[in-house]
């Protein structure tokens, strides 16, 4: 369980990458993370979920600004999705034989990536109120995939 949170804070981190520059029409992946204020990269020791922003008190290491903090209940609310979805996992596979075994973690694996894409969804449309559309399309494609091995698992 301790490994999910872990994998779901750094998933946070990139999602708030995500509803920043996405909308924007941004590159998720260059240049890397960087104070909105002073600009200055951060460095990695200082970009690591949810204890970074604690141990810096929610301000820039350089310029001493102020990091919303948003940041650190996104990284928060997405540790505990993947948690949670995790323990759920663990839960039905003892009730299920091994042929069903890989459909209920692939469909555990789609609720979690269907669980972000909404979070996603959700801050942008708070942020700017339009979604956009590579979004939505990547939303629809998950719930297609839930359905399909929601179908799957109870018909198997």
């Amino acid at each position: 369980m301790a490994w999910s949170f872990v994998l779901g804070a750094s998933v946070g981190s990139f999602l708030n990458v995500v509803v920043y520059r996405l909308p924007a029409g941004k590159s998720l992946l260059r240049p890397g993370s960087h104070c909105p204020h002073c600009k200055k990269a951060i460095r990695p020791w200082h970009n690591v979920p949810i204890i970074s922003w604690l141990l810096l008190r929610g301000r820039c290491f350089d310029c001493g600004a102020p990091i919303s903090v948003r940041y650190l209940l996104v990284e928060l609310i997405t540790a505990l999705w993947f948690t949670f979805m995790v323990g759920i996992g663990f839960c039905l596979q003892t009730e299920l034989v091994s042929p069903r075994f890989g459909i209920l973690w692939a469909f555990v694996a789609n609720l979690v990536v269907l669980g972000c894409e909404v979070f996603c969804g959700l801050l942008i449309f708070l942020d700017r109120e339009k979604l956009p559309r590579s979004l939505m399309a990547l939303i629809l494609v998950s719930v297609l995939g839930v359905g399909i091995l929601f179908a799957i698992l109870r018909t198997s």
